[in-house]
């Protein structure tokens, strides 16, 4: 889309902004969804962001809600269907289930999948089903849109009522309750083609049935959703290059300049006979094809007009195959068309959950009181292809060997570059809230709660780069068995571990650990009518003490060429996190206040002082020393720990409706100071090859989000939403020599040296200059959308168009260089994604209890990337799914 027509179409909506409200339905989905107030006027939405049941447009926070009938309008059923239609909401896509979720711009960047659940902070948007959040490191919980009463989008901070995960805001999945007394079901069925891909399908099934009259119910759905690749693997081959990074580890020096096969160089050659590989065994067309399949069951049970119980059972398998990135280039450097990658192992992702919840509603005399629980277990088993970190810079040390200082006798030889990762994460999160609240009607209404967590991340996740042969003996190093080999690690002893002893041959790098944090909070909210009906001031707090911990083991295969083949594998290289004592608390308070003027009816504006937090964790290679200077001493001392950050937002608001509820018109104008950010570092040739954790930047986030709604005529609606965000990074620290033995003791660190204080390279800032922006932040997104139904002889037909517009953005906050800076020595480079726009239609028709659909997304078979990094050591771009033409059906009974 042209940029001037963009902006002004923002103009047009409020001067950039974003969705506060979302579709205008059109009919109710159910009581506790929408009201139906008439078919010439916009239908109320019932939520309960404030843990009350209250109409949307009475609810003093800036939030998007998609009724279960907007849900089925927008052929939504996962993340990626419905982010696009939330401007000021963007994500770090690395494919289904493998998102980092932001809001406002409140980024400093993200990290890669494979390992993050050790290394990466937690998100700061949280993620619930229900009650029951859900949150995980650079993997979000991907729910499956399935006989859901609403989704509720919240922006800002959302700590008083939702704790530390909502640092930035919330999304909450809302299920659909049991009927009593109601028997009721529907069925859905889908089939659609992608362009350049294969076909989808899909299949929902709910029942509602009464199983005591007025006392007891059960709801039931089951869902099968099959949606094909799009993704080629083209054949290819893997050639060693002299201008590796790390060819230098095979100990052949160019000879005048010049190497064996007369390439170019940067001083080191690949030897004569390395070999090289191919993918044609796995080459193939649409390698990504992902299945979401689930079920859930929830049983109501009424024990009188005050007291009822629910509980809920869900369970998901997402299983997606291949890669969901396009390369612009091959492994060996030749242009690729789009949706092509050269990869040269299997990939595939296979995550689950179960969700057992419970809530108990009651009174106790006039308070009502409600208590939840859940626990929630999500195992994730992952592998990648690594095979283009042959590139980088310490691949070589574990595929190739030569005549070094320690090994004079060895003839320069490199192995297959062949390489994976492969990850398994499992989960366990256990929660508990109790909380009692006034009745709605007085004048002074409070709440008042307990909250406790215990959330567990076992995480194992082995780097399979090593392909130089194994050793066999324990004798001394250079005799047979133990010569021109490397040992297998092991885990340290007395680690708690879930995998211990020696590991795979081909591992190269282990982690085994444990992650816990456990959170106890009290929180508190006041509502008072200053004049009733017109003017409320409200103060909310929450005190919370967090306790975490990381133990385990971290391997690497540093120190091991030639160390033999002890019993529990080789541990020269580890860190035993048990013996570090990584455990600490952290508490605190965080509040928000409010004054909320109803001027009519139909008109508010409010004013929001709000603060939000996330919690801190431990480094795995914590009190490791770096980067020596001019004198040969380490300048940097790897921090074992990292706090939370701090969020600070004022926002003025403002919701209204006219012209006798036909048009709608919300937004809000804020400013959010975000200090102390935690942002993750990866840079091998400054502070080694591990991820590690700090707390760096202060942004400061000014912005305006509306929306706009209009029931135009009978049938006919338009809506629109959009955001303009502004954020500026307001200091600029630097990495400060720890170290009391440097010269350059608590100065900036500038340069990296040798050993021996020699061959010194300049270290850029890593956390950026004064005034850049952060990541992952947009300056404008918007949405527009219009639907028009009408009746014909008892059918009612309708047609709907939408477009979405995404402008451009940064993968990382602060100063990581780009790929034409550095090459690859970093997958923490930084990117400048381009803006796009996608279109999308739909026509259909109902009758009775039927309807049917066809629909088209991304019409335009846009290509445009919505997240590049190079987390496997390759240019790797996230396309938007091209083009897909489907059909739907759907029964009510």
């Amino acid at each position: 889309m042209n940029s001037k027509v963009s902006y002004a179409i923002a103009a047009i909506l409020g001067g950039a902004t974003l969705a506060t409200y979302s579709a205008a339905a059109s009919a109710a989905d159910s009581p506790a969804d929408t009201t139906d107030t008439g078919g010439d006027i916009l239908a109320e939405i019932t939520v309960t962001a404030q843990r009350r049941s209250q109409n949307m447009q009475d609810v003093p926070i800036s939030m998007q809600a998609f009724t279960g009938e907007s849900l089925q309008q927008l052929n939504i059923s996962t993340l990626d269907d419905y982010i696009k239609f939330l401007p000021n909401v963007t994500t770090a896509n690395n494919g289904p289930g493998q998102s980092e979720v932001f809001m406002r711009g409140l980024s400093a960047g993200s990290q890669a999948s494979q390992g993050s659940g050790s290394t990466g902070p937690y998100p700061n948007v949280a993620i619930y089903l229900d009650n029951q959040s859900g949150q995980l490191p650079n993997r979000n919980l991907d729910i499956y849109a399935a006989d859901l009463n609403r989704i509720e989008v919240l922006e800002g901070p959302q700590g008083t009522l939702f704790g530390a995960g909502a640092e930035a805001g919330v999304i909450r999945y809302i299920t659909n309750e049991p009927k009593l007394d109601v028997t009721e079901g529907s069925v859905k069925a889908g089939y659609g083609v992608t362009t350049h891909g294969d076909p989808n399908s899909d299949v929902t099934a709910v029942l509602n049935l009464p199983l005591i009259s007025d006392t007891m119910a059960v709801r039931a759905v089951i869902y099968d959703d099959r949606r094909g690749g799009y993704i080629n693997n083209v054949p290819a081959t893997f050639t060693r290059k002299d201008t590796d990074i790390g060819i230098y580890h095979a100990y052949l020096p160019a000879t005048g300049g010049v190497c064996p096969d007369g390439q170019p160089n940067n001083g080191f050659c690949v030897p004569p006979g390395s070999p090289t590989i191919n993918n044609y065994q796995i080459a193939g067309r649409a390698i990504n094809p992902v299945t979401y399949q689930g079920v859930r069951v929830e049983a109501l049970f009424k024990f009188n007009d005050d007291w009822n119980a629910l509980i809920t059972q869900s369970y998901q398998n997402m299983e997606s195959q291949g890669v969901f990135y396009q390369q612009p280039f091959s492994s060996d450097g030749a242009p690729l068309k789009p949706l092509e990658v050269t990869t040269f192992n299997d990939a595939y992702d296979n995550d689950k959950f179960e969700n057992t919840a419970w809530t108990l509603n009651g009174r106790i005399g006039v308070l009502k009181a409600v208590y939840t629980g859940g626990y929630l277990v999500r195992n994730v088993d992952q592998v990648g292809d690594y095979t283009k970190y042959a590139r980088g810079l310490y691949a070589d040390y574990y595929q190739c060997y030569g005549p070094g200082p320690f090994t004079p006798g060895l003839k320069p030889t490199c192995f297959s570059p062949s390489a994976t990762w492969h990850e398994a994460e499992r989960n366990t999160h256990q929660q508990h809230e109790f909380r009692i609240s006034t009745p709605d009607d007085w004048r002074i209404r409070a709440i008042a709660g307990a909250y406790w967590e215990d959330n567990r991340l076992y995480d194992q996740t082995a780097w399979n780069y090593k392909t130089v042969p194994s050793c066999t003996s324990n004798g001394a190093a250079g005799t047979p068995g133990n010569t021109a080999c490397f040992s297998n690690i092991g885990t340290g002893a007395g680690d708690t571990v879930v995998n211990p002893g020696v590991q795979s041959p081909n591992t190269s790098f282990y982690q085994d650990q444990v992650r816990n944090t456990r959170q106890t909070a009290f929180f508190a909210s006041v509502d008072f009518d200053l004049i009733p009906k017109v003017l409320t001031a409200t103060l909310g707090t929450r005190h919370f003490l967090f306790e975490n911990s990381l133990v385990g083991s971290v391997s690497g295969s540093f120190y091991c060429f030639q160390a033999g083949a002890p019993v529990g594998g080789c541990v020269n290289d580890n860190y035993n996190l048990n013996a570090n004592n990584l455990r600490d608390t952290e508490s605190g308070t965080k509040s928000r206040g409010n004054l909320t003027w109803h001027v009519t009816s139909d008109v508010m504006v409010y004013y929001t002082f709000s603060q939000g937090f996330r919690p801190g964790g431990f480094n795995q290679n914590g009190g490791t020393p770096y980067a020596p200077g001019t004198d040969g001493q380490n300048q940097y001392v790897l921090a074992r720990s990292y706090v939370s950050d701090r969020l600070t937002n004022n926002e003025i608001g403002w919701k209204t409706e006219f012209f006798n509820h036909r048009l709608q018109f919300n937004g809000a104008i804020y400013q959010e100071n975000w200090n102390n950010v935690q942002v993750p570092f990866f840079d091998p040739g400054v502070v080694g090859n591990i991820f590690y954790d700090t707390n760096g930047q202060n942004f400061v986030v000014r912005g305006i989000e509306t929306s706009l709604v209009a029931r135009v005529t009978n049938g006919l609606t338009l809506q629109g939403a959009a955001s303009w965000n502004q954020s500026k990074q307001t200091n600029s620290p630097a990495l400060i020599d720890n170290n009391p033995a440097s010269n350059n003791y608590g100065k900036p660190i500038t340069q990296k040296c040798s050993a021996t204080g020699t061959d010194c390279v300049t270290v850029p800032n890593p956390y950026g200059l004064i005034g850049s922006p952060s990541a992952d932040a947009p300056p404008i997104q918007f949405s527009l959308r219009g639907r028009y139904e009408w009746t014909v002889s008892g059918y009612t037909p309708y047609v709907q168009v939408s477009a979405t517009h995404q402008g451009h953005s940064y993968t990382q906050a602060g100063s990581n260089p780009t790929f034409a800076q550095v090459g690859l020595s970093t997958s923490r480079l930084r990117f400048d994604e381009p803006a796009y726009s996608t279109y999308a239609a739909s026509i259909g028709v109902s009758k009775d209890a039927w309807y049917v659909n066809v629909y088209g997304e991304n019409l335009a078979n846009s290509n445009a990337s919505t997240f590049t990094s190079t987390d496997q050591f390759i240019i790797a771009q996230t396309p938007l799914r091209p083009r897909v033409i489907g059909a739907a059906f759907g029964y009510k009974f």
